[in-house]
């Protein structure tokens, strides 16, 4: 049974939809296009899959076809709209909703926009499903890819005493209540009333990436190092920042949630130079990974899977339990724990640009604006321009 464990956060979060648009060089035969984005679902055990939810258990079940969505957009629509009109319905990933697919034709170019349930992938997931679509475009055949679960195989070493602790009193404590897809169904309405996403992008010329690549070279740190510092300027006090870090293996093109997440605590100094300050965050960075990697994996197998999904219904008023409260400050959903920024780097993508007669000019990733973050950071590279992608959540 491919059952949701180290994913479960993911499960009833309200706001859990990662958003891709490709842009394509030239016309693209609409009917053509859908075809090749119709073998990417059919390629991948994630897109050919609902979620069962059976008394507290949650699980990955196939299914003989796919009910992932395509449409063509005729309405001269931008794609920002379309995420914006489209997170406020909520996904049917109980019949195997997981991804919608939008074609939007332009003047002289293609749009695709991606918008998918985190439960079918992380963001690199998502740029091997762009990568499954081009190749059926330009006819090559795919091939089917199955999960890749990491659920509660991941070492023990690593995880503190106090993380085993308090995961051991909440086995104890936690009254082990379940819910059902009408709490699902409940909490994203709720949610979505009142909220919007505000999202915007930047996309930088070749000379000023390869700028940014030059000076974290020059200071000796990585490309990444120096965006969270140049991000941390904005700042002015001590701010807390969650960095996602992929534990994918390599040649893995699989549709599947391999990702794991650090944290760091920085204030920018205004008495040092940029250089200086970047190499302190570079330091920081790498420290957390050395001592942390797999610490949010290793400490979500712990707990109660239902408790997890309790800590949401928490956060957003529609159930009450103390335990619930509790575990919500510990996991950083409400109270000061909460991340002041997220930044998302998915480096240099690990994809063509080129695929036979057809070519990727740009795509933009934008990273879910979860609950445990206030501002939430995406970037992405593809024939040597990066794009920066803003992303937070603003009241209506």
């Amino acid at each position: 049974m491919n059952e949701i464990v180290t994913e479960r956060p993911h499960l009833f979060e309200p706001n859990i939809y990662i958003a891709v648009c490709v842009e394509m060089a030239g016309k693209v035969c609409p009917q053509k296009l859908a075809a090749a984005v119709k073998q990417a679902f059919e390629a991948n055990e994630a897109t050919m899959s609902k979620i069962m939810l059976e008394n507290g258990y949650a699980y990955y079940e196939k299914i003989p076809e796919s009910c992932c969505k395509i449409e063509l957009e005729n309405e001269n629509k931008k794609w920002t709209e379309l995420v914006s009109q489209n997170e406020k319905i909520p996904f049917a990933i109980d019949k195997g909703e997981l991804v919608r697919a939008f074609i939007i034709p332009l003047e002289d170019s293609t749009q695709i926009m991606i918008m998918a349930h985190h439960l079918a992938g992380d963001g690199k997931s998502i740029i091997y499903f762009v990568k499954d679509i081009m190749n059926a475009l330009s006819g090559i055949p795919l091939t089917y890819k199955p999960f890749t679960l990491l659920g509660r195989n991941l070492p023990q070493k690593g995880l503190s005493v106090t993380a085993k602790l308090y995961a051991h009193y909440c086995k104890h404590k936690w009254n082990n209540h379940f819910f059902t897809w009408r709490d699902y169904y409940n909490l994203h309405n709720k949610y979505w009333k009142t909220v919007s996403s505000d999202i915007r992008c930047e996309t930088l010329s070749v000379e000023e990436t390869q700028e940014i690549i030059d000076n974290a070279k020059k200071i000796g740190c990585s490309v990444n190092s120096c965006l969270v510092t140049q991000f941390l300027q904005k700042y002015p006090k001590r701010c807390e920042v969650g960095i996602p870090v992929s534990v994918r293996q390599s040649q893995n093109e699989a549709m599947s949630n391999l990702t794991s997440g650090i944290r760091i605590n920085y204030k920018y100094d205004a008495g040092k130079t940029f250089a200086e300050n970047a190499a302190r965050v570079h330091k920081r960075i790498a420290r957390a990974l050395q001592r942390n990697k797999l610490f949010v994996l290793q400490f979500l197998a712990e707990l109660p899977v239902t408790l997890i999904d309790a800590v949401l219904l928490h956060t957003y008023n529609c159930y009450h339990n103390r335990l619930a409260e509790k575990t919500a400050r510990v996991m950083s959903y409400c109270g000061k724990n909460k991340r002041e920024l997220g930044v998302t780097n998915l480096t240099l993508l690990d994809i063509p640009a080129y695929y036979g007669n057809y070519e990727i000019k740009n795509i933009i990733f934008v990273p879910p604006a979860v609950s445990y973050c206030k501002n939430v950071i995406g970037v992405s590279t593809i024939n040597g321009r990066m794009t920066i992608a803003y992303h937070n959540i603003k009241k209506q």
